[in-house]
């Protein structure tokens, strides 16, 4: 059993590695948002914290404040699906692989589970297992060799409920290995996710200790439960397991966005998400009945449960999870992605107050100066190390000399000939350690601005770009800096505004940075009633859901001539106060 787990560790190396998560966890807007404001200040550095890709455990400290105390390490209870679809490799394929069939969904998920569970982490985890549908026993569930050869049928009762086989405690990493064995832990017929659930709740009820937090990981192919056991629903079992406290991980394992042909599919998967507390972005991503019943404001959308189209995405996703709910360990959180969208329109060429630069030749009064050393700042080492720092600049510079420099801006002595509306470009993905790469791409000097102000088109390349990099478990951010002028005018469609309150649907929340010393941001231009709503819809806004409401596409401000939502900075430092508090808030690891 252990000769095997270690081979599987060379196979899912990235779990070998120490458990990571993202510590921004469900956070992002307040402190940021309420550290920002119109002028003066420097913000905080990020933090000098050890390399975010090692970490461990350590024996004392609390989670999350390094205090004396020791936290109370949570009971997690892994919920397993064994169902016949289990059999299959993550493309919906037949394993050809015997006799261990390790292209099998069923091998690949006992063996990642094996090692979340594996020690030292259930120093800080009270893991259990439940496996779902129960084995009555007398051959009634079949190996997973008997499944994939079809030498013999299933025939265990349809629609039982779970089997908590190893109940939550400490150190239980050696006996969760014992018990599971891809070769004789059997399969069973039938898919009851709901009663999996019942069984998960009553369990943990059971052992419940005050103060002590609860967690349900499901771990399935998220396959044909309303085919074969549509009652109980499993929606409304996870919504009231959140409103007890408890909330539940949804960790869908299959290639496919449908999870399993006939089945009910990712849509299925990101509504459980939002029920169980824990989707991407939550609750930026969901939507509340007013009961405290949270669905999935786009269940069609990106994923917002962990997805898992392979054996090292599977090992991502419960790395993640452990991460995240590990006590007294030491580094857990994943650097969040954090997408820098830098307005490069020839209004940044002005001053804050609106004027034309006459400090040359830096011009280091004009807010594209500010802003670009504003930006460099923001990603410096060690801050880099910290969060996982990217930049677009928009609209796209095509070459050829149409965009032209600071000084021929200022000076007027030759004309942005771009191509109106045109897309962003990614010159620096996001990633760890690129805060020299930025810095050395930026120069106020020679960094061309471009005419037009396609701001939608900036954020439909923000979101592509994001949504193609998804990492289970790992936050992703936007960060929108602009002067605010004039995209109604110059490029109208796409409006950013629904592009944003997406994003929000798919777990990606929008910084809204808006620079100049006027509320109308530019005479003429769309102002700050504007970002208010984008800081809204961005699920960022100071003080986030107040000042704001819900409508049918997401949320926009109550008063959007009301008071500044987005972060609003008026001056050099007033942007290095907004830019910072922003990495400040996300950085992982820091001390803050």
């Amino acid at each position: 059993m252990i000769s095997r787990i270690l081979l599987g560790s060379l196979a899912l190396p990235l779990l070998a590695v120490s458990l990571a998560a993202s510590c921004s966890g469900n956070g992002g807007s307040s402190s940021a948002s309420s550290n920002a404001t119109a002028s003066g200040g420097t913000g905080g550095s990020g933090g000098t914290g050890a390399d975010p890709g090692t970490g461990g455990f350590v024996s004392v400290g609390g989670s999350g404040g390094g205090g004396p105390d020791v936290c109370d390490p949570p009971d997690v209870l892994v919920v397993l699906d064994r169902t016949l679809t289990m059999h299959k490799t993550p493309e919906g394929g037949t394993p050809g692989d015997g006799p261990d069939y390790k292209s099998s969904k069923w091998f690949q998920a006992i063996t990642a589970v094996e090692q979340l569970v594996a020690p030292p982490l259930d120093k800080g985890i009270r893991f259990g297992v439940e496996l779902w549908p129960k084995d009555p026993g007398g051959g009634a569930c079949i190996t997973l060799a008997e499944r994939v050869l079809n030498t013999k049928q299933a025939t265990n009762p349809a629609c039982q409920e779970g089997e908590v086989l190893i109940t939550p405690g400490l150190d239980q990493g050696t006996a969760i290995q014992a018990l599971l064995d891809p070769a004789t832990t059997t399969l069973c017929t039938s898919t009851p996710t709901g009663n999996a659930l019942l069984t998960a709740e009553q369990h943990l009820q059971g052992i419940a200790v005050p103060g002590r937090e609860q967690y349900v990981v499901l771990v399935t192919d998220g396959a044909d439960w309303d085919q074969s056991c549509p009652e109980p629903n499993p929606l409304p079992i996870a919504q009231a397991l959140m409103k007890k406290g408890i909330k539940t991980y949804i960790v869908g394992f299959s290639a496919t966005g449908d999870i399993q042909p006939g089945g009910v599919g990712a849509e299925f998967l990101n509504n459980m998400a939002c029920a169980g507390g824990t989707a991407k972005g939550f609750p930026a991503s969901c939507t509340d009945d007013g009961n405290g019943n949270y669905t999935s404001t786009d269940p069609t959308g990106a994923p917002l449960y962990l997805k898992a189209g392979n054996a090292a995405e599977l090992a991502l996703a419960l790395k993640s999870i452990g991460g995240k709910l590990c006590c007294n360990c030491g580094d857990t959180c994943d650097p969040p992605e954090i997408l820098i969208a830098l307005d490069r329109t020839l209004t940044m060429h002005k001053t804050p107050n609106g004027e034309t630069p006459a400090d040359g030749p830096d011009y280091a009064s004009s807010k594209w100066h500010q802003a670009v050393t504003a930006i460099e700042k923001m990603v410096a080492p060690p801050r880099d190390a910290h969060a996982r720092y990217g930049l677009e600049l928009w609209p796209r510079d095509p070459g050829g000399n149409t965009c032209i420099t600071l000084a021929e801006r200022v000076t007027d002595t030759k004309q942005a000939t771009n191509p109106f509306c045109e897309n962003g470009e990614i010159v620096v993905p996001p990633a760890l350690g690129t805060g020299a790469a930025i810095q050395q791409y930026l120069d106020p000097a020679t960094t061309r601005l471009c005419i037009s102000t396609p701001t939608g088109q900036a954020l439909f390349t923000a979101t592509d770009h994001l949504l193609k990099s998804v990492t289970p478990g790992r936050d992703q951010y936007v960060v929108l800096v602009t002067d605010g002028a004039d995209w109604d005018q110059s490029c109208p469609d796409p409006n950013p505004l629904p592009i944003v309150q997406q994003l929000a649907a798919s777990g990606i929340r929008t910084f809204v940075v808006g620079f100049s010393a006027e509320g109308a941001i530019q005479p003429g231009g769309v102002g700050a009633a504007f970002l208010n709503d984008m800081a809204c819809a961005g699920q960022t806004a100071k003080g986030f859901p107040t000042g704001c409401q819900e409508g049918p596409g997401g949320f926009v401000a109550k008063d959007p001539n009301g008071d500044v939502l987005y972060l609003q900075a008026s001056d050099a430092a007033g942007l290095d106060k907004a830019l910072s508090g922003v990495a400040d808030d996300l950085c992982c690891d820091c001390v803050k």
